[in-house]
């Protein structure tokens, strides 16, 4: 039985490499506009969620 990953920034992390890896490995399919425009929103929501995670985390050693 594999653990459950609990770190959100983690998840959304891979998640994002992830869709990076796919768009790599689809750079010479056919289809590729088709997938891309799919992966696309799930590509900036991840980032948007990151984005977010980051601002309202208060271990955030970047803010002021």
């Amino acid at each position: 039985m594999s653990k459950k990953i609990e770190d959100q920034k983690l998840i959304l992390t891979l998640a994002h490499q992830q869709i990076e890896n796919l768009v790599s490995l689809l750079e010479d399919n056919p289809y590729r506009p088709y997938i891309y425009q799919h992966l696309n929103p799930i590509k900036y929501e991840l980032l948007r969620q990151l984005t977010n995670l980051n601002v309202t985390d208060p271990n955030n050693k970047t803010q002021s």
